[in-house]
Formats: C-alpha cells, structure tokens, sequence
C-alpha cells in the first residue's frame, strides 16, 4: 500500500512529467482501437453482405461438378431437379428444429432490351418470400431505388444493377443518405426514371431454343462490385424457371437456427444424401466458389490492417519510450536520494513500476474516454467514400470491440513496463554520487 501512496504522490508531484505520458499513452491507445474498430467493421460489412444480402445464409446445397469444365459447358446437367428439390425439402421438414429458412435459386444470362438498348446481362432468380426472410430485418429492403420484390404488386417484376440500369437508359437522383447505420437502407421508396420500365429478356433454354419474357423493372440494386453490376439482374424464381423452361434450380442456400450444431449439420446430410442423390452436395459457402471474392477480400484486409497496426504500433511504442525514458532521467536526482536514505534498487524498481503502472492505467482511462467519444461522433456524421471494386459508396463506421481494446490496453502497459525497467536498469548501475552529478 505504501508503494502506492508514494506513485500518486509521484505523479501529482510531477505533474508535467506526467501529462506528458498520460497524452502520449491516450492518443497511442486511440489511434490503435479506431482503426482497429474500422478494420472490424468493414469485415463485419462483408460478412454481412455475403450471409444476409445476398442470401447465402450458413451452407450452399448444389452438386459441385456444375463449376468443372463440363458443368459450364452444359449447366443444366448438374443442376438440382424437381424431384430432388422435393427430397431435400422433406428432410428440411424433418429437421425443422435446426432449418430455419431455405432458398431455391436459378442463374441464367442472355439479352435484355428495351426496344432501343440491348445488353448482355447475368440473372438470378430466387424464393423471394424466403430470401426476404434469409435477408433480415437490416436487408429486408435492398433496393436503392424502387421496392423490393416481395413489395412489388405487378408480375413478373424485375430488379437491376446500376450500370445495367444506366445502359437501359434509367436515370436516378441520388439522395443525400439512404444507408441506416445498423446496416442497410431506409425503407423507403426512392423514385428512379427509364425509358420505358418494360423489358424483353432472352435466352437459350437447355433445349436449344431461343426463349424470352416480358418483365417490369421495380427497382435497382447494387451488385456490390461494378464488373458485376454493369449486367446483374434479379427476378423471382418463377419468372426466371418460365424463362429458362425449366423447374430445375442451380442451388439451395441453407439458413440454420441459432445454436444449431452445424458441422454435424454438414455431416448427417451428406451421409443422408450421398446415395440418394448421387454427387450432391452441402459445404459452408466459404468452402464454396462464392466464397471465394469474400476470402480474398479478407486477406487484403488483413495485409492492410497488419501494416497499418505495425506502423502504429511502432510510432507509439518509440513515443511511450521516449517520453518514459526522459521523465525517469530527469529525476535521476531523486533516485541518488531514495538510494542514499536507504532504498535498495528493487524497492525503487517497485515504486517506479508502480507509478508507471498508475500512469498507464490512467492514460488508458482517458484514451479509452476520447476514442468512445470520436467512435460516437465519427460513426453519427455518416460518413459515406468509396471503397475498391465496390460499386457504390459504402457508412465508414467504427465498431467497438472489447476485445480489440483490452489488446491495446495490455500492449501499452507492457511497452509502459518494459520502457520504466530499461530505464532505470541505466540509472541504477550508477554510483549513487554519479545520480547526483547528472542532472
């Protein structure tokens, strides 16, 4: 108890030695959580993206030889056939404890027109009562203009991508924000012009005919990467199966119940499966070529975010030391004192730690204080900027991780430590006249 009278005595004392360190910790543990909370963000926004925008929820049902160089040469091949579809929606029903959603999905591509303007465009076409579920409630509204599809009242309605959209001839006034900070857009519906909002679609079915359909666009989405939006189109299930001539699907997405064992999930599926529906299969959609751009998008994410700390981490552990090592040899008077009235160097290591220690924590207090408070007032600007590939601009949003702080709370106070015993390893070495004559 003593030692930590004599630290707060210390640091009141050495009142501007002591701010000193206090400023140097504080914004050395600022700087390290918000860009620590940004990088957590932007990996909590993709995950998002892929699990709940685009519906894949927790496993992807398909048989996987449709991306081997057969399957893109004849897809309808592999694809999941009517009766198939029922089998597996019984064994859903039988494991209604754990299935909590699940949704059909069909891809197909061809021409889309207007009558004046042709584009080459890729569809898919969903469940879209259960993939509005799959969404939830922060991607239940994912259009940016117009309404979704299971608001949309006509049949046949139609959502496009943005650069899609422009090449049929839409135009668009973009508001000032429609995002809503918990993630997603306003539900609201925002007007959008075309040409004309009936387009023709075609394609070849697997039959080899040329098939086409007449469909209303209801809205416009964002694709998520411009490649990909320049020709993304989305239509409900039954539209899509009308157009293709088929009552195949591409793919199932599975969406569990929270607590549900999912690996063995996996595993009592494919062993129910593996004979009754020869080469299907069940796999998180990380494992699935989908998952692929979210995996690369990590790693980016994780070479940035590793640089960028390691700078941080360099800049504030050089200033901790600096600013610790000078407040310790400025006072190497006081320690020639304590060690001529008797202290021997372990008990003036114990005091210093302890200060040091007092110091840390207090800086720590107020650098947790200032980055709450910049986490609060950064995230309520709404601050939107573009990011990468993505076709449109994304909230730059800080999350506040727990964890991330007590990481950055135990390396201060161990850069804090380490900086007060190097130092007064230095002094203490000395002869005690020799704390005396360096002032």
């Amino acid at each position: 108890m003593i030692f930590w009278k004599i630290a707060f005595r210390n640091v009141k004392k050495n009142w501007r030695h002591s701010l000193s360190a206090l400023l140097s910790i504080s914004a050395s543990f600022v700087s390290l959580v918000l860009f620590d909370g940004y990088i957590d963000d932007l990996k909590g926004m993709y995950e998002d993206s892929f699990r709940h925008r685009s519906m894949l929820g927790d496993f992807i049902v398909e048989k996987p030889e449709i991306h081997s160089k057969a399957g893109l040469a004849e897809p309808w091949k592999f694809q999941i056939t009517e009766g198939e579809q029922k089998a597996l929606d019984l064994y859903f029903e039988q494991r209604g404890s754990e299935v909590k959603n699940r949704v059909r999905f069909v891809n197909f591509s061809g021409i889309i027109t207007n009558g004046m303007q042709s584009s080459i465009f890729i569809g898919r076409g969903f469940d879209v009562k259960e993939g509005e579920r799959v969404r939830g409630k922060n991607w239940s509204w994912n259009t940016t203009y117009g309404k979704p599809l299971h608001l949309s009242e006509a049949p046949a309605t139609a959502l496009m991508g943005h650069g899609l959209a422009r090449k049929m001839g839409c135009t668009w006034s973009r508001p000032a924000n429609f995002y809503v900070f918990s993630g997603g857009y306003e539900p609201v519906e925002r007007p959008f012009n075309c040409a004309t909002k009936d387009l023709q679609l075609s394609t070849m079915t697997s039959t080899g005919q040329l098939n086409a359909i007449d469909v209303n666009i209801g809205g416009l989405i964002d694709a998520g990467y411009r490649d990909i939006d320049d020709r993304y189109f989305v239509t409900s299930l039954e539209t899509a199966q009308a157009l293709t001539n088929s009552r195949d699907v591409a793919m199932i997405t599975v969406e569990l119940t929270e607590g549900a064992d999912r690996s063995r999930f996996i595993e009592e599926f494919n062993t129910h499966f593996n004979e009754i529906i020869p080469g299907l299969k069940i796999m998180t959609w990380l494992e699935h070529p989908i998952g692929e751009t979210y995996l690369r998008s990590l790693d980016i994410l994780s070479v940035f975010r590793n640089f960028v700390v390691i700078v941080i981490l360099v800049i504030s552990v050089l200033s901790v030391i600096n600013t610790l090592i000078k407040i310790i040899k400025e006072r190497n008077r006081e320690i020639g004192t304590l060690r001529s009235i008797g202290f021997n160097p372990q008990q003036v290591v114990t005091m210093f730690i302890y200060e040091t220690f007092m110091l840390a924590m207090v800086g720590i207090i107020i650098g947790i204080v200032l980055a709450v408070v910049l986490t609060f007032a950064l995230n309520g600007f709404h601050i939107r900027y573009k990011a990468g590939m993505l076709s449109e601009p994304v909230l730059f949003k800080i999350s506040v991780d727990v964890f991330g702080y007590l990481r950055a709370c135990a390396v201060l106070i161990f850069v804090s430590l380490l900086a007060c015993l190097y130092s007064l390893r230095q002094e203490l070495r000395k002869k005690v006249v020799e704390n005396f004559s360096h002032a």
